[in-house]
């Protein structure tokens, strides 16, 4: 049975909201994952902190996988699992 106009404009509205919702949150993410780095960085500039690159390469790595782990796992929350 085909829905309505009225159903698929309210699953397009809601899904509309999911994402807007969704990007937000990615967004704040970010802004504070960069402020972090930034103030790791002031401090490293002060001298309260070791000379050492914020991100190595095994920490880069580690935190690609961690990000698929954490969508692996949204992704089966989605499916019901």
């Amino acid at each position: 049975m085909s829905k309505t106009l009225a159903q698929r404009r309210n699953e397009n509205a809601r899904k509309a909201g999911v994402l807007l919702v969704g990007g937000v949150i990615g967004a704040l993410t970010g802004v504070g994952a960069a402020y972090l780095l930034w103030q790791a960085k002031e401090r490293r500039s002060r001298g309260l902190e070791a000379d050492e690159p914020v991100i190595t390469s095994g920490g880069a790595v580690k935190l690609g996988v961690m990000l698929f782990g954490l969508l692996r796992q949204i992704n089966e929350l989605a499916r019901g699992k």
